[in-house]
């Protein structure tokens, strides 16, 4: 008598083969309809390289600018950049002492004061007008530069008085790109001349020319070396 569990094995077999069968014929087919993805290989030698006409040509990567260059300028030692200004704090407040169109005006100033060290300057463009700013000390309060301002003899005329300011106002009209500070223009040499070497006296030849006799001392030196004839009688 065949057991009933050995008659269910054969079919089971056979379904599970059947199942198998046919998940690879679908994972066959999806890899058939898949798109081809090419390889590295297939990448590198079907590539080709285009370049064009104006490859390396600043003009086509750089577009063209109407900046005109600023001619080198001397400034004052006091004279302050943007990023000075920047460097001051968002907080702080300082006296603006003067502002003038003519840098030599504002060097002028603060070359003849005392306490030079607290004063700076830098320049001012507002649209096509530039103006030299002059101001003095670093303080944390409006109310400490106005004390200041009022105890402090800043030697200017009896009508005008410093006023507070803080130093990230002036920031926005101060330009970025800078003149040359405290550096004069280049020298510009022409040919060096040749100057002449004078000659070494230790390494000039002997000179060996010799006296040609003078015929007023009254000594023929020829007839020295002629011997005397004999008389034949």
């Amino acid at each position: 008598m065949i057991n009933a569990p050995s008659r269910l094995w054969l079919p089971a077999a056979v379904i599970c083969l059947s199942v198998l069968i046919a998940d690879v014929v679908v994972i066959a087919v999806k890899g058939r309809n898949a798109a081809q993805e090419p390889t590295i290989q297939d990448v590198f030698q079907g590539e080709t390289h285009e370049f064009s006409a104006d490859l390396g040509q600043l003009t086509s990567i750089v577009p063209p600018t109407d900046y005109v260059a600023t001619p080198p300028e001397n400034h004052g030692p006091q004279y302050r950049t943007a990023d000075w200004l920047r460097a001051q704090g968002s907080l702080a407040w300082t006296l603006q002492v003067m502002a003038v169109e003519d840098e030599e005006i504002a060097k002028s100033y603060i070359a003849n004061r005392p306490d030079k060290e607290q004063f700076a300057y830098f320049m001012f463009r507002n649209g096509e007008k530039t103006q030299y700013i002059v101001v003095y000390g670093n303080y944390v309060t409006m109310e400490l530069a106005l004390g200041v301002a009022n105890t402090t003899d800043l030697g200017m005329a009896a009508d005008t008085r410093a006023s507070p300011e803080k130093f990230v106002t002036y920031l926005p009209n101060v330009p970025l790109i800078q003149p040359a500070i405290d550096q004069p223009p280049p020298v510009k040499y022409g040919d060096v001349p040749v100057v002449p070497t004078e000659p070494d006296p230790s390494t000039e030849p002997a000179n060996t020319t010799e006296v040609p006799p003078n015929p007023e001392n009254g000594t023929n030196n020829a007839s020295l070396d002629t011997k005397p004839e004999a008389d034949p009688f």
